[in-house]
């Protein structure tokens, strides 16, 4: 009998803790944090901010100051243009423990120094093409100033081409986040700052062809493989004492992409984890993880009635969602509380055609703009010329331009009345 009974109290207790973990509440998501001093993250397709961090503080931007260089030289450079290397471009840098690959004297190739500049980050390679196209650094740095106003950047000093550490040289993450996208915009940028190691062709002073490898370990394992991201594209590094390590990168998830800021990220001295890559890719696994590109409102999913005046047999009709209306949102938020703030007249004349735009809505959720639609006529709906004539006759009659002919009448009248009257006296 024990032996038999054995069997049925663990099935028991099998059930009754499964029950009790059923019933147990599930623990609430971590909220998310950054160990750096700021962090920033936008969905670039539809322009939608997911996470920020001491966003608008002013930080030192290290070698991702490279990215503006690159726009500005993109805008006052040919493809085929020779950059020449002075003296001044290379003098000093070895000392300052940064870069040097060029010579003074030496020509290269303008897309190939936006290689070097972006992939190898060459700080010899900024200051080649800010004497190219303004003369110097600091008429450079004006240009780089004046198209960080014509981005939208509000917190944001540039006083050289390179990053090398000056105190009036800083941004912001949410700075960045506006010059990252402008250089991902434009598709030779972009194909660079996605390149992990490119060969650049011989010049006059480097007769073979030199080999540069990218100091983003995103999209490369050749040097560190703890953060390669298979589905990761670029975009800048910046690392100097003063700014911390700093990274701006960039991800694609199906038609979703990507760019975060980390600003002053720092190194863990026990695992040696470089903390602008370990947050870079937890800013990604977030977005990942809760947001989700959903479709609102469908095309042609009524939204509202409208009346239509003119029409034989029909009062009403309805106006419909012009397209699709899609938007990135939280995988916790509830659609099925969408409304729509809806601006459209009450009512409007016929003919109507099918199609016809009539008014627009916005789509709110708790309140929050997810999106605005454009509201289209559902049908087409002919006019009736008799209610149409009917109307025009009662316009008149009741319209000013009747009022003063029948005060005019009356006027007339009275006038020859009063004459006649007279006569007869």
């Amino acid at each position: 009998m024990k032996t038999k009974r054995l069997p049925a109290l663990l099935l028991a207790l099998f059930f009754f803790f499964s029950a009790a973990a059923q019933a147990a509440p599930e623990e609430e998501a971590e909220e998310l944090t950054v160990n750096a001093k700021a962090a920033f993250l936008a969905e670039t397709t539809t322009g939608q901010t997911l996470f920020e961090y001491h966003a608008d503080d002013k930080l030192y931007p290290a070698s991702t100051t490279k990215m503006m260089t690159a726009l500005v030289a993109w805008e006052h450079c040919a493809q085929e243009d020779m950059i020449p290397v002075s003296e001044s471009a290379v003098e000093g840098l070895a000392e300052r423990g940064s870069s040097v690959f060029l010579q003074a004297g030496e020509q290269m190739n303008f897309m190939d120094m936006l290689r070097y500049l972006l992939i190898g980050s060459g700080n010899d390679a900024a200051n080649a093409l800010a004497e190219y196209v303004a003369g110097s650094n600091e008429a450079f740095a004006e240009l780089m100033n004046q198209k960080a106003a014509q981005l939208g950047c509000e917190n944001t000093h540039f006083s050289n081409p390179h990053g090398l550490h000056e105190e009036d040289h800083y941004t912001s993450a949410r700075d960045l986040y506006k010059i990252g996208k402008a250089l991902i915009d434009i598709p030779e940028l972009r194909e660079i700052v996605s390149t992990s190691q490119v060969k650049l062709q011989p010049t006059n002073m480097h007769p073979n062809e030199s080999t540069i490898t990218t100091t983003n370990h995103l999209i490369s394992r050749l040097k560190d493989t703890r953060y390669f991201d298979k589905n990761a594209f670029g975009v800048k590094t910046g690392t100097t004492t003063p700014a911390g390590f700093c990274l701006v990168g960039g991800e694609t998830n199906g038609d979703l992409e990507y760019i975060s800021v980390i600003l002053g990220g720092e190194k863990d001295q026990t695992t040696g984890d470089i903390g602008c890559y370990t947050e870079t890719l937890k800013l990604f696994r977030y977005a990942r993880q809760n947001y989700s590109l959903e479709v609102l409102s469908a095309k042609d999913s009524p939204v509202q009635e409208v009346g239509v005046r003119f029409a034989a047999g029909k009062e009403h009709t309805k106006l419909a969602a012009a397209q699709d209306t899609t938007a990135l949102v939280s995988k916790d938020l509830d659609l099925s509380q969408l409304t729509y703030e809806v601006e459209a007249p009450s009512a409007v004349d016929a003919p109507v055609e099918k199609g016809q735009k009539i008014g627009s809505a916005r789509l709110l959720i708790d309140g929050v703009e997810y999106g605005q639609v454009d509201l289209v006529a559902s049908e087409s709906i002919p006019r009736s010329d008799a209610l149409y004539v009917v109307h025009q006759i009662q316009e008149f009659f009741s319209g000013t331009i009747f009022k003063i002919i029948l005060a005019a009448l009356l006027a007339l009248a009275f006038l020859l009345i009063l004459m006649a009257s007279n006569r007869r006296r």
